[in-house]
């Protein structure tokens, strides 16, 4: 079974030299000074893998701006990533390699929920400083005292995004999820949430991992005739599920557990992304020019510099965040330590790329409210400033809808 070791990064505070694997055959050694050690498992093949990439590349970045800056109290990071393959019982064979052979300081977890949930405890367990990048919320719901996470729970986003259907008046939802842990708890709690509000779920629909036809269920849901659709997918699911909803004739709103990222646009077209509503912290861009949030703007030219394209996952911002998050807490801390971290973290506010990070809350995330877009001619809308400004009645006109 492939379990191969991608990336050993370790960078000169003074350099900014980057190790990477096979390098030393070329006679690059690694410094011999003692580092601080992060371990990494994200899923860089499989399913999913465009999204564990773009983590990895953002938690490079990151690595690399601490390092050039003292690293963590005046060590330098050194980081381990191994590739889960997008297999929970993969990311648990890494773990506990990171943890005796490795012999990691700390870890950061996948953009795949299910392989933190079964990861996370082993370094728990171990007393090993943790952060997950999934963003459901059962591995947060657990009493890991040593396990955090620097982007959305999507159990936060579901109250935020079921008031978008009452603005506009929709009185009933079709729910079209999948099995992976993610969405389909999103899908549970959005569907309570839903119902609490007095919006009737006409129509439920699910696919299987690996699934690429969803004509069946999309003509069950639109045989309901709800007034609008929500998706609790992950991943690549969400490209060619809008294209067949559209294909299907459906062109109303449809609300997201998450935002619609280029990655998923490129693949169901410009025009099927046209509305699609969703609140999260993060929403991607075509270049650094359209992002009028300087912080941001700064990280995409950066990650353009470094990779020659353009972030198209809200991946790439959770891996950067996540890293902040740890450096802040080491400075908190004043020490490297496991449990001076974990206790340093709940003080931790700090900038990031999704606003402001803030674990004082006591619940060890960093996102705990967010805003809404919609997504309108390629562009993230606020959803607040398209309904001040008509856009509602605008999609009506376009579209002919009622609703």
């Amino acid at each position: 079974m492939k379990r191969a070791l991608i990336v050993i990064l370790s960078l000169s505070m003074s350099a900014g030299s980057v190790f990477a694997a096979g390098e030393a055959e070329k006679g690059v050694a690694t410094p011999a000074a003692k580092t601080y050690k992060i371990g990494a498992y994200f899923g860089i093949t499989g399913g999913n893998a465009a999204y564990g990439i773009e983590a990895r590349n953002g938690v490079v970045l990151g690595i690399e701006h601490v390092n050039a800056n003292g690293g963590f109290n005046g060590v330098p990071v050194e980081l381990i990533v191994y590739d889960t393959q997008c297999s929970p019982e993969e990311a648990v064979k890494l773990a506990n390699k990171l943890i005796s052979q490795d012999k990691v300081d700390s870890a950061i977890g996948s953009m795949n929920s299910g392989e933190v949930l079964a990861a996370a405890p082993f370094f728990n367990n171990a007393g090993i400083y943790h952060f997950g990048c999934g963003t459901a919320p059962s591995w947060m719901a657990q009493d890991w005292p040593f396990v955090f996470r620097a982007a959305m729970n999507n159990n936060n986003a579901v109250p935020i995004a079921s008031k978008l259907v009452t603005e506009i008046g929709y009185k009933s939802i079709a729910i079209f999820h999948g099995q992976e842990d993610a969405a389909l708890s999103t899908a549970k709690k959005f569907q309570e949430e839903l119902e609490k509000i007095g919006v009737k779920i006409v129509a439920k629909e699910s696919y299987d991992v690996g699934d690429t036809d969803y004509s069946a269920q999309i003509q069950k849901m639109l045989a309901a005739k709800p007034d609008g659709i929500l998706i609790s997918v992950i991943g690549e699911t969400g490209g060619p599920l809008v294209k067949q909803i559209r294909q299907a004739g459906y062109d109303g709103i449809i609300f997201n557990k998450e935002s619609f990222m280029d990655s998923q646009i490129d693949v169901a077209g410009a025009e099927a992304s046209n509305y699609i509503a969703f609140a999260n912290p993060y929403v991607t861009y075509k270049t650094p020019e359209d992002c009028d949030i300087p912080y941001m703007a700064d990280y995409l030219k950066r990650y353009k510099a470094k990779y020659g394209n353009m972030v198209k996952t809200d991946s790439a911002y959770r891996g950067w965040d996540t890293v902040m998050a740890m450096w802040e807490a080491s400075k908190l801390a004043k020490s490297n330590d496991s449990k001076a971290l974990a206790a340093a973290t709940h003080k931790v506010i700090a900038a990031g790329l999704g606003g402001t990070m803030d674990f004082t809350k006591g619940n060890r995330e960093a996102y705990n409210t967010f805003n809404a877009f919609i997504l309108v001619n390629g562009k993230n809308v606020l959803w607040s400033d398209w309904l001040k400004k008509g856009g509602y009645d605008s999609y009506k006109k376009i579209t002919a809808n009622a609703q």
